[in-house]
């Protein structure tokens, strides 16, 4: 019997939702009818904005996914520019040292040809003549 009741209270309560929401249909029917063009419009271009925002929405969460793995592998770039960065540094440095090493021993060759063409071209300085004696002196005796 407890069993009928609450079977006989479902089913009103289902009877009594299918009449509300019947009539909240016929409400909104009949103003619906009632609309001009221009309500008719305003409701087609929310429609059209909400869906524009539901797709922008998974195209940012798209994006933000490929940023999040753009992101880790935007790591393994940095450290493998920083590596190259390095390597390329220290190979520079050896280039300016070697260039400078070979400069100065470039420099010391045509010093040292400089210095041999000045010593062939130099006349050679004659011997200081000999000490004449002083004419005002005299030999004591």
């Amino acid at each position: 019997m407890a069993q009928d009741s609450f079977a006989n209270r479902g089913q009103r309560f289902t009877a009594k939702a299918a009449d509300f929401s019947r009539a909240v249909l016929k409400i909104v029917g009949e103003d619906v009818r009632s609309w001009d063009v221009f309500r008719w419009i305003v409701i087609v271009l929310l429609a059209l904005n909400l869906l524009l925002l539901l797709s922008l929405a998974g195209g940012i969460r798209s994006e933000i996914a490929a940023l999040e793995q753009d992101r880790s592998a935007g790591a393994d770039q940095l450290a493998h520019v920083t590596k190259d960065i390095a390597d390329m540094r220290a190979s520079l440095t050896q280039a300016i040292s070697d260039m400078n090493s070979g400069l100065q021993s470039d420099i010391a060759k045509v010093n040292t040809k400089i210095d041999a063409r000045l010593q062939q071209a130099a006349p050679k300085p004659s011997p200081p003549p000999a000490a004449a004696p002083k004419p005002g002196a005299k030999p004591k005796p």
